[in-house]
Protein backbone atom coordinates (compact mmCIF):
# COMPACT_ATOMS: atom_id res chain seq x y z
CA UNK A 1 0.00 0.00 0.00
CA UNK A 2 1.18 3.37 -1.18
CA UNK A 3 1.90 5.92 1.36
CA UNK A 4 0.21 9.38 1.57
CA UNK A 5 2.69 10.99 0.50
CA UNK A 6 3.39 8.74 -2.72
CA UNK A 7 0.05 9.37 -3.21
CA UNK A 8 0.94 12.93 -3.58
CA UNK A 9 3.71 12.68 -5.44
CA UNK A 10 1.83 10.72 -8.25
CA UNK A 11 -0.20 13.54 -8.73
CA UNK A 12 2.23 16.46 -8.31
CA UNK A 13 5.56 16.82 -8.91
CA UNK A 14 7.94 17.59 -6.41
CA UNK A 15 9.81 20.44 -8.49
CA UNK A 16 6.13 21.69 -8.98
CA UNK A 17 5.93 21.44 -5.61
CA UNK A 18 8.98 23.84 -4.74
CA UNK A 19 8.43 25.77 -7.02
CA UNK A 20 4.64 27.04 -5.81
CA UNK A 21 6.34 28.13 -2.32
CA UNK A 22 9.46 29.24 -3.60
CA UNK A 23 7.72 31.98 -6.13
CA UNK A 24 8.07 34.88 -3.59
CA UNK A 25 11.49 34.50 -3.18
CA UNK A 26 12.60 34.25 -7.12
CA UNK A 27 11.96 36.19 -9.98
CA UNK A 28 9.26 35.39 -12.41
CA UNK A 29 9.51 32.55 -14.70
CA UNK A 30 10.20 28.98 -14.24
CA UNK A 31 13.01 28.27 -10.79
CA UNK A 32 15.94 26.91 -12.71
CA UNK A 33 18.05 23.79 -11.34
CA UNK A 34 21.23 25.24 -9.45
CA UNK A 35 19.64 28.87 -9.53
CA UNK A 36 20.56 30.77 -6.48
CA UNK A 37 17.57 32.29 -5.18
CA UNK A 38 16.75 34.35 -2.05
CA UNK A 39 17.01 32.21 1.04
CA UNK A 40 13.46 31.90 2.69
CA UNK A 41 14.98 30.99 5.97
CA UNK A 42 17.43 34.31 6.37
CA UNK A 43 16.26 37.90 6.91
CA UNK A 44 16.68 39.77 3.67
CA UNK A 45 18.51 42.42 5.47
CA UNK A 46 21.03 39.44 6.68
CA UNK A 47 20.92 37.80 3.64
CA UNK A 48 23.80 39.84 1.21
CA UNK A 49 23.55 37.51 -1.76
CA UNK A 50 21.33 34.81 -2.49
CA UNK A 51 22.36 31.58 -1.04
CA UNK A 52 19.28 28.97 -1.83
CA UNK A 53 19.43 26.37 -4.37
CA UNK A 54 16.85 23.76 -5.58
CA UNK A 55 18.47 20.14 -7.57
CA UNK A 56 17.94 17.08 -8.87
CA UNK A 57 18.85 14.00 -7.25
CA UNK A 58 19.84 10.97 -8.50
CA UNK A 59 16.84 9.32 -7.18
CA UNK A 60 14.92 11.13 -9.39
CA UNK A 61 12.76 13.80 -7.05
CA UNK A 62 13.93 17.31 -6.59
CA UNK A 63 15.33 18.94 -3.54
CA UNK A 64 16.64 22.17 -2.00
CA UNK A 65 19.94 23.16 -0.69
CA UNK A 66 20.36 25.99 1.75
CA UNK A 67 24.45 27.18 1.68
CA UNK A 68 24.12 29.47 4.49
CA UNK A 69 22.83 26.89 7.04
CA UNK A 70 23.51 23.87 5.27
CA UNK A 71 20.06 22.68 5.79
CA UNK A 72 18.57 20.33 2.86
CA UNK A 73 15.93 18.26 2.27
CA UNK A 74 12.84 17.28 -0.07
CA UNK A 75 9.80 19.64 -1.38
CA UNK A 76 7.98 18.39 2.28
CA UNK A 77 10.46 19.29 4.58
CA UNK A 78 10.63 23.07 2.64
CA UNK A 79 6.78 23.28 3.56
CA UNK A 80 7.61 21.88 7.06
CA UNK A 81 10.46 24.48 7.80
CA UNK A 82 8.58 27.52 5.94
CA UNK A 83 5.37 27.21 7.78
CA UNK A 84 6.48 25.66 10.99
CA UNK A 85 4.53 22.32 11.21
CA UNK A 86 5.09 18.89 10.84
CA UNK A 87 5.01 16.40 8.16
CA UNK A 88 1.53 15.05 8.49
CA UNK A 89 0.19 19.15 8.20
CA UNK A 90 2.72 19.77 5.40
CA UNK A 91 1.07 16.53 3.60
CA UNK A 92 -2.38 18.74 4.02
CA UNK A 93 -1.41 21.96 3.10
CA UNK A 94 0.07 20.51 -0.39
CA UNK A 95 -3.01 18.45 -1.23
CA UNK A 96 -5.30 21.18 -0.29
CA UNK A 97 -3.01 24.01 -2.63
CA UNK A 98 -3.20 21.68 -5.38
CA UNK A 99 -5.77 20.48 -5.18
CA UNK A 100 -5.07 17.10 -4.99
CA UNK A 101 -8.13 14.61 -4.66
CA UNK A 102 -6.97 11.19 -2.47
Amino acid sequence: MDSLKDRVLRRVDSYDILDYYLKPYHEKGALKQGQHISNPFLLPTIQKTPSFNIYLSKSGSWRYNDFATGDQGDCFNLVMRLFDIGFYEALQLVISDFVIVI
